[in-house]
């Protein structure tokens, strides 16, 4: 996440603005910067996320850079201020291009990814300037991927689904048998499930393009965010790391300020069709993404297979292991097995 400093100075009267929050007491050198941190053993942690993804960093990105100057603070909430903006309070990582300051949450789930996400920030160069709208999130959230691994199928699940429930929705399906045998057959069950949200308001895609929700000072429902996020990231994805590079090149040779939205389209294989970009974002998860899927949405899955197992005998225990069945993505073509998902057992389980 982007935080533009001198948008603040607009928004906020001069007295509040020159009043930044103040440094966390230990300081670390590591690695050409400077980490801040409230105890030694937290800087040192930082510090080595830091020398592990830098090189790494400059190895992969093109056009990357980090110079001597950068800091990294760790905050219980990051921010610039002493007083929190609203706008960014739900932030796990914020980076000011002004400070050359990272500003990360203590409480990240992932630290090294967001530390990853906000270097990427921090890397860019010049040539990077053409990118639209919300499409550097992306690019952050892609090359943070491709730095932290493992996490990724965590990182791309909430992208992807985010991106589908802002054009109306992902489609669940999940096909459920009684393996002892009643009357010579098994008993099965197939449903479709449709994961919505009130929160990310359907909108339309190619705003991605031109609103700029990574930036502090952009006012947007954290709901809404998630879903710009989600379509950068999409975007990003499709077209790659180097290939949004070589765009940011072809703009700047012919004289244009921003990426034409019709090449992102054209690279990314989109169009202006919100349903286009539900299918793509349901067909570029795989195996991985969809185990992450249901565990960071374990709720209606767990309903609909509880309900139908109620009717089925013995105890819970000894219905979940009678049953077999897998989960598919609607549109998409991924697949798993039930008893592949973290945690599914214990949330059917709790319903039973």
């Amino acid at each position: 996440m982007h935080h533009r400093s001198l948008l603040q100075i607009a928004l906020f009267p001069l007295g509040l603005c020159a009043c930044l929050a103040r440094p966390p007491r230990v300081v670390l050198a590591a690695d050409e910067a400077l980490v801040r941190a409230a105890s030694q053993d937290e800087a040192q942690e930082v510090a080595a996320n830091l020398r592990s993804l830098r090189p790494a960093l400059l190895a992969s990105l093109p056009g990357a850079r980090l110079d001597g100057d950068l800091e990294v603070w760790m905050q219980d909430e990051p921010h610039l201020y002493a007083k929190i903006l609203e706008s960014s309070a739900d932030a796990e990582g914020l980076y000011s291009p002004d400070h050359q300051r990272i500003l990360l949450s203590r409480n990240a789930r992932d630290p090294k990814r967001v530390l990853a996400h906000e270097l990427t920030h921090a890397a860019l160069d010049a040539s990077w300037a053409p990118l639209r709208g919300t499409l550097e999130e992306g690019l952050c959230d892609v090359n943070a991927a491709r730095l932290v691994p493992e996490e990724a199928p965590g990182l791309r699940a909430g992208r992807l689904s985010s991106a589908a429930l802002a054009c109306g929705g992902l489609r669940l399906g999940l096909e459920v048998r009684d393996r002892r045998p009643r009357r010579g057959a098994k008993l099965g069950w197939t449903v479709n499930i449709l994961l919505t949200s009130e929160e990310a308001t359907p909108k339309e895609p190619l705003d991605v393009f031109r609103i700029r929700a990574g930036l502090s000072s952009t006012h947007l429902e954290a709901g809404v965010k998630r879903g710009y996020y989600g379509l950068a990231f999409l975007v990003a994805d499709a077209i790659g790391i180097e290939g949004l590079h070589e765009l940011c090149i072809r703009a700047e040779a012919e004289g244009l300020d921003h990426i034409p939205v019709p090449w992102f389209l054209e690279a990314a294989g989109l169009d202006a069709e919100p349903s286009t970009w539900r299918r793509a974002a349901a067909q570029a998860m795989g195996p991985e993404e969809l185990a992450e899927l249901v565990r960071l949405y374990p709720s209606a899955l767990a309903t609909a297979l509880a309900q139908w197992m109620r009717g089925l005998p013995g105890s819970p225990a000894e219905r979940w292991e009678a049953i077999e069945g897998e989960i598919r993505i609607g549109e998409g073509t991924a697949h798993i097995a039930l008893d592949a998902v973290p945690g599914l057992r214990d949330e059917v389980l709790s319903r039973l």
